[in-house]
């Protein structure tokens, strides 16, 4: 049983999760429904479209350090509670400005970067905010849960968005998002168990804590090769999803809906390793498996080079087989690294180990972008592939290599260990 009969015994847990859950589901709505109401309602253009993208995703590096500073002294819960909030806020006054005929396209790029803010200040909260509800024991499983929720948000809430979209508008999609984010909030504050009381700052600067994150972060012989191939794999990743779309497109001759029938079998293979990664670390032990889903998340987008061009039916084989290993392995990995991240660091410095890896593993998605986007100008789309896969590749065996691979369970927990050299 994926998962263990004590989390779901656990009702604070169970909250967390629902909630989070949730919220999940109706972000990955308002992914597809935020620039749909930039393009049918104000017309926006490919420039504009970029901006809001960019965005979205501009804050985790200069809010998930902060965060990760501020959960470590802080209580978490109410950080959840109030990002959620304040989503629900930020989003909600879309299809109002809407109904009132005054929403405008900077709103929008201010309504993405100000909901970005708030999720990557969630995000630090709620990963850190876990092991005050379960116990160590219990972290792969509790990790398994979120993750197949993130998953199943995944594959529902695009096509949820869509059937919006089409039966009203993409605004009132829009509302639908703001909504979750008020359940969830309620949902986790129904959550009954006393949260431990933070040690002090110390009267230390911010920046100070940020440091002490990011050296414990890469002080740990364990911790440093995890967040180090996290950012190597999603650099080249997001070179390969940046072209993907014109790849499959224009050489391959894949329909709109050929290809988002192809992006939600990564969905469902996510989910699927959402399942299994807890077993899976058990049979083959914990180093094992997380290699083992690195080396199937990086050997997807070498079987996208496989299809021959303009031979749509053929290709398919190819692409569902790349973005199911992709799905299954990253979540895989996922799942273990972040429960060897909460086991392993003490708690009064987890919040700053959080966002340090956040900063380092998300620090190199917009590079990726610009890399890919450079590359595929420069050589072409499939020599673009190429390049990324074979640097996945590199990556994925200086990994197996690295001491995660001596890992049959996890290490015991470093109490002061990282503390004592800050």
């Amino acid at each position: 049983m994926w998962l263990a009969r004590g989390v779901a015994a656990n009702r604070d847990f169970v909250r967390l999760w629902g909630a989070e859950a949730i919220s999940r589901v109706g972000t990955q709505v308002s992914l597809l429904a935020l620039p749909l109401t930039a393009i049918f309602t104000l017309h926006a253009r490919p420039a504009q479209l970029g901006l809001i993208g960019a965005a979205q995703f501009a804050p985790v590096l200069v809010v998930t350090p902060l965060a990760g500073a501020w959960t470590d002294t802080h209580r978490r819960r109410p950080v959840i509670v109030a990002a959620n909030w304040g989503r629900a806020a930020v989003l909600g006054s879309v299809p109002l400005l809407y109904g009132l005929d005054a929403l405008r396209i900077e709103w929008l790029y201010a309504a993405a970067f100000l909901a970005g803010a708030l999720t990557a200040a969630f995000d630090v909260a709620y990963l850190s905010y876990v092991p005050s509800l379960v116990r160590p024991d219990e972290l792969t499983s509790a990790n398994s849960a979120l993750q197949a929720s993130y998953s199943a948000a995944q594959v529902v809430g695009p096509s949820l968005g869509g059937l919006l979209v089409e039966a009203f508008s993409a605004p009132v999609a829009v509302l639908v998002d703001a909504v979750s984010y008020a359940v969830a909030a309620l949902g986790v504050h129904r959550i009954r168990r006393p949260e431990p009381e933070p040690p002090p700052g110390g009267g230390e600067h911010v920046y100070a804590r940020i440091v002490q994150g990011l050296r414990a972060t890469f002080g740990d012989r364990h911790l440093a090769p995890l967040a180090l191939e996290s950012a190597w794999f999603n650099l080249f990743e997001q070179a390969v999803l940046t072209i993907f779309p014109l790849y499959a497109t224009r050489e391959l001759g894949l329909s709109a809906g050929l290809l988002g029938a192809t992006l939600t079998v990564g969905s469902v293979g996510a989910l699927a390793g959402s399942l299994v990664a807890r077993p899976l670390g058990r049979r083959i032990g914990f180093g094992g498996a997380t290699i083992l889903a690195v080396v199937l998340a990086s050997a997807g987008p070498a079987l996208l080079v496989g299809p021959a061009g303009g031979a749509a039916a053929g290709a398919l084989p190819f692409l569902f087989g790349a973005f199911a290993l992709y799905g299954a392995g990253t979540t895989v990995f996922n799942v273990h690294a972040t429960t060897l991240r909460q086991a392993v660091v003490p708690n009064e410095l987890l919040g700053r180990v959080t966002a340090s890896w956040r900063l380092v593993s998300y620090g190199t998605i917009p590079i990726g972008s610009l890399l890919g986007g450079t590359l595929g100008q420069a050589i072409g789309l499939r020599e673009t592939l190429v390049v990324a896969a074979s640097a996945l590749g590199v990556g994925a065996v200086a990994f197996a290599l690295s001491p995660i691979g001596a890992l049959r369970r996890l290490p015991a927990p470093a109490v002061d260990r990282a503390s004592r050299r800050l």
